[in-house]
């Protein structure tokens, strides 16, 4: 970590506020992109990463620096996810996709649109590991810590989830090849 993010850390946690500017500016992009993917939904992505950064500083002082601020910011966007699937279960997550779309590009926003709500489609525990694997780049391990889950338990959640993507894509890739 930076130590610019330490120093930061600290200032916050002394009570100048301020200095929590510079972890959001650190971090918001990766947040955003977390909760969008498993939001699907640009509004509420925005107001979930807002949520977590509220969240953030008003537990800061519960950050002990036993890993990195990244790892602490990313398990209260999991929880804060989770908590917005459990009130919003009913409503079913639609991927907005975004730009404009050229004739010869249509295919390939069409499996941009399939990946996604195959993806939207996964249990949340599945999703969040895929996500945070797939499109975040991190490691199994560093997801368990994450989601104060086993190991086991992350490898076998991305597992299934890749399985259940499998099947779900499999029609699309046969297509795809014709």
């Amino acid at each position: 970590m930076p130590e610019s993010l330490m120093n930061a850390i600290q200032e916050v946690k002394a009570g100048n506020t301020s200095s929590f500017n510079e972890i959001i500016r650190a971090h918001q992009q990766g947040i955003y992109r977390l909760c969008y993917r498993l939001t699907g939904n640009i509004e509420d992505a925005k107001d979930l990463t807002q949520e977590v950064f509220i969240k953030a500083l008003k537990g800061i002082g519960s950050f002990r620096g036993e890993s990195d601020i990244r790892t602490w910011l990313y398990r209260i966007a999991i929880n804060t996810g989770s908590t917005w699937r459990k009130k919003n279960l009913n409503q079913p997550l639609s991927f907005e996709v975004t730009g404009e779309v050229a004739d010869n590009k249509t295919r390939d926003v069409l499996l941009q649109r399939k990946i996604s709500e195959a993806v939207d489609s996964l249990p949340y525990k599945q999703r969040s590991v895929f996500v945070m694997h797939h499109y975040e780049g991190y490691k199994h391990d560093e997801i368990a810590r994450i989601t104060a889950r086993s190991v086991g338990s992350v490898k076998a959640n991305y597992f299934q989830a890749v399985q259940k993507l499998k099947g779900k894509l499999k029609d699309f890739a046969e297509y795809g090849n014709e």
